[in-house]
């Protein structure tokens, strides 16, 4: 009897989450639903669209206000069509989308009555996308949420504009921050709140923001949805996030901050929030870019997917649609093969808890070849300095965990067993989870050895072992 009371509590110690040690708070039921959804859309879409230069176009070209806002009288997306963008993400196996509601071109994509410069109003589109889009999400099962930059806006004045820069055009003059956020800003929360009740409120580049703010505008989103998540944005830039430290992050706790936020691109090695999200492209670009065409293959969004999920995360990953409406042809093409990886190996994604096992790390060919060309360049030049490129990694194998089972994806040729100490697990069978059929196993002295030549390697998309208890 006392064997078999070790035995449990070993094996109930492989399949219960691990988390960081320095892990401020397990998630709540309201955040539970991130938990299980692990992956969403990000939509980055506006008036930049129709420049085809990406959403920063306005700022870095210091286009002036009379010239950037004649983009809302041509701004008439007639192809969009909110079944259809729904209809992808949920095909692609995403839970959730999050789009740009305002971003920091101070354009809203929703009928809001602080601003006339909205969709509604100055547009000849006259229709509240931001409406259309909430109502399908929740149609088809999906979570809404929205993105709104809260104290950068280029438009507006008394907002701020980025870091330490200068306003570029009158317009931007006249005004101070507090009434910018008096008059615009907290009104708009409030409305994006009250009308919309999005799952999440996905703030960004909180320039000027103190902690007597933050706590001012959680309680406002508190008071219209007690649901509405809040990111870390709200207070800290996504950069700044992998470097907090504790008493900036019992701060973000006290204020109300229910998420992590990452920095751009980056998938952490760990996090000290067991509830945290990090954004990716599926290009280089956010919002839409004409000269763009450097496509991630539908294999490497899977490989960051099963990454942040093995890590304890959620992956927001962007699409940048057309000014018409449209998201582009290729986008459609990699969420697609996306989805219908997701469709058979779905299990061991959504709902997934993060497993410490992992297969050997290594420089992917693509980051070594960005180095390599640096070298070379640096040689050509004579630079006594290279530029510091930071290595992409991968791995031959990830894990993730789900109750009673554990499922190893497999991303590389591998050419000897895969080992994993398992403390004494009772192991009910170990099978290839796409065609159920059984794979052999030893099992001595702790360690599970699986040997590879039976392992049904696939080139375009991870195979997945699923090992049950």
């Amino acid at each position: 009897m006392k064997n078999l009371l070790v035995t449990f509590l070993a094996t109930f110690s492989l399949l219960t989450p691990v988390f960081s040690s320095s892990a401020l708070h397990s998630p709540t039921k309201k955040q539970s639903w991130m938990h299980e959804a692990k992956f969403g859309m990000f939509i980055h879409w506006g008036l930049y669209s129709q420049l085809g230069n990406g959403e920063w176009i306005m700022h870095n070209a210091r286009i002036p206000h009379e010239e950037y806002g004649k983009l809302a009288d041509t701004f008439n997306p007639t192809e969009f069509n909110a079944v259809e963008w729904v209809s992808l993400a949920k095909k692609a196996g995403m839970k959730y989308i999050t789009i740009t509601a305002k971003h920091h071109d101070g354009f809203a994509l929703f009928d809001t009555e602080h601003s006339a410069y909205n969709v509604v109003d100055r547009t000849p589109f006259k229709r509240d996308i931001i409406r259309e889009l909430a109502d399908e999400c929740r149609h088809q099962g999906l979570k809404f949420c929205v993105y709104y930059s809260h104290t950068q806006d280029w438009k507006h004045p008394g907002a701020a504009l980025h870091r330490h820069d200068t306003p570029w055009d009158e317009g931007q003059k006249g005004s101070s921050f507090e009434s910018y956020m008096e008059e615009v800003s907290l009104p708009q929360i409030k409305e994006l709140v009250t009308n919309y009740a999005p799952d999440y409120i996905w703030f960004d580049t909180p320039f000027k923001m103190d902690a007597e703010l933050g706590k001012r505008i959680t309680k406002l989103v508190k008071s219209c949805n007690k649901n509405t998540l809040i990111n870390s944005r709200l207070m800290y830039h996504g950069n700044q996030v992998k470097g907090l430290k504790k008493a900036q992050l019992d701060e973000l706790s006290e204020i109300g901050v229910d998420f992590l936020s990452y920095r751009d691109r980056e998938i952490p090695e760990s996090s000290p929030w067991d509830t945290w999200e990090t954004c990716m492209t599926l290009n280089h670009s956010w919002g839409y870019r004409q000269s763009d065409t450097s496509w991630k293959s539908p294999l490497t969004v899977i490989k960051q997917l099963v990454e942040v999920v093995n890590k304890g995360g959620c992956f927001l990953l962007n699409v940048g649609p057309q000014s018409n409406g449209i998201i582009p042809e290729a986008s459609q093409d990699i969420l697609n093969e996306v989805g219908d990886w997701l469709a058979v190996y779905g299990e061991s994604i959504y709902n997934a808890q993060p497993s410490p096992h992992r297969g050997k790390r290594f420089i992917s060919p693509e980051s070594l070849a960005t180095i390599k060309e640096q070298e070379k360049l640096a040689v050509k030049t004579g630079a006594t300095k290279l530029k510091k490129i930071v290595p992409q990694y991968e791995y031959e194998w990830l894990s993730t965990k789900s109750e009673n089972r554990l499922y190893l994806h497999i991303f590389s040729p591998l050419s000897t067993p895969i080992q994993i100490t398992l403390e004494q697990p009772i192991i009910q069978q170990v099978t290839d989870l796409r065609t159920n059929q059984p794979l052999h196993y030893t099992l001595t002295d702790q360690v599970l050895s699986i040997d590879p030549s039976q392992i049904m390697y696939q080139s375009e998309t991870p195979s997945v072992i699923k090992i049950s208890f």
